[in-house]
């Protein structure tokens, strides 16, 4: 369980630190589309020769039956990392960072018309945690719109999907291999990834990067990569702990394969996280990769941060 709750700890610090790079690169092009396509293919040249050597493809029945689920997983995971990039030009990299933790809420939606039941301290940790997300909001930044909170709910329900499938796909490689749930996560993220940037490479045909491009991107993409590692190793860690079915012969939205609510409220710290580097970077001059507020408002965030721990205690006495 100590494990899981630090891989869930490092995926909201690595989450943090990546949308400041993405934030930068938005910054000098204007440019969602661009960022999507170049970090896909920058992760894709990371993950390929993991993927090669280390993922058992002789030994996992019916390939093309989980190759299709991989595809489904990176056709969820560019929907919403195109909303979020178009969220991102409404809202500062640490707020949204932080409005993300409102995802428990889609996954809440979803685990429960799936037949799954939450018992009342599960609900006021849902609840508090969502309170947090919207205390981090109400910060007196500028940046606000209607579009900005419709790309953002798109962003919520497609990486609340996307995680539903790249749960699926870690259990269905366990079962296939026998190998650990740490294992099998660590498998299944390069394999997705592979398949993500072949899909996204005939997009290069609209723009040409450049190496600077692609040093401004790397710190983004490899972070993001690792990111989802971690997530996943933290799923994988919690399982037994917090999963309440394991029965993953299921299609693949059901109780038993929807990710745990406690891994997602861990995660949820990257708003903690959000205030640390809001908070340097304000210090250092580097206002215009996020917002430039006054004390008495990053106080507010603190106080958010704390709520938000708050939801984490509540959850896990739950």
């Amino acid at each position: 369980m100590f494990r899981g709750i630090i891989s869930g700890f490092a995926t909201a610090l690595l989450n943090t630190v990546g949308y400041i790079f993405g934030s930068r690169f938005l910054l000098h092009y204007k440019n969602p589309f661009r960022l999507l396509t170049m970090a896909s293919l920058v992760m894709m040249f990371l993950s390929l020769p993991l993927a090669i050597f280390f993922c058992p493809f002789r030994i996992i029945p019916d390939f093309w039956n989980y190759l299709g689920k991989v595809i489904l997983g990176g056709s969820t995971y560019l929907v919403a990392q195109c909303s979020f990039f178009a969220a991102m030009q409404y809202f500062e990299a640490s707020r949204i960072s932080s409005l993300l933790s409102l995802k428990i809420i889609v996954l809440s939606i979803i685990f429960i018309i799936c037949g799954g039941s939450l018992n009342f301290l599960q609900l006021m940790a849902v609840a508090t945690a969502a309170v947090a997300a919207m205390i981090f909001n109400w910060s007196g930044a500028q940046k606000n719109s209607l579009k900005g909170w419709i790309w953002l709910l798109l962003t919520l329900i497609f990486y609340s999907l996307e995680d539903i499938v790249e749960t699926e796909l870690v259990m269905q490689m366990h079962n296939f291999t026998g190998y650990s749930k740490l294992h099998s996560a660590i498998i299944t993220v390069p394999l997705m990834y592979s398949v993500l940037g072949v899909i996204t490479a005939p997009l290069l045909f609209f723009f040409t990067p450049d190496k600077e491009q692609i040093k401004k991107i790397f710190p983004y993409a490899a972070l993001w990569l690792i990111s989802q590692m971690t997530l996943l190793c933290c799923y994988a860690f919690l399982q037994p702990v917090f999963f309440l079915f394991d029965d993953t012969t299921a299609p693949i939205i059901t109780p038993s394969n929807t990710p745990a609510l406690a891994p997602i409220i861990i995660h949820s710290t990257r708003g903690i996280f959000s205030v640390i580097a809001g908070i340097l970077l304000s210090y250092f001059g580097l206002s215009a990769l996020d917002s430039q507020i006054p004390a008495r408002l990053w106080l507010r965030r603190i106080i958010a941060a704390l709520v938000m721990l708050g939801a984490i205690i509540l959850y896990s006495l739950a």
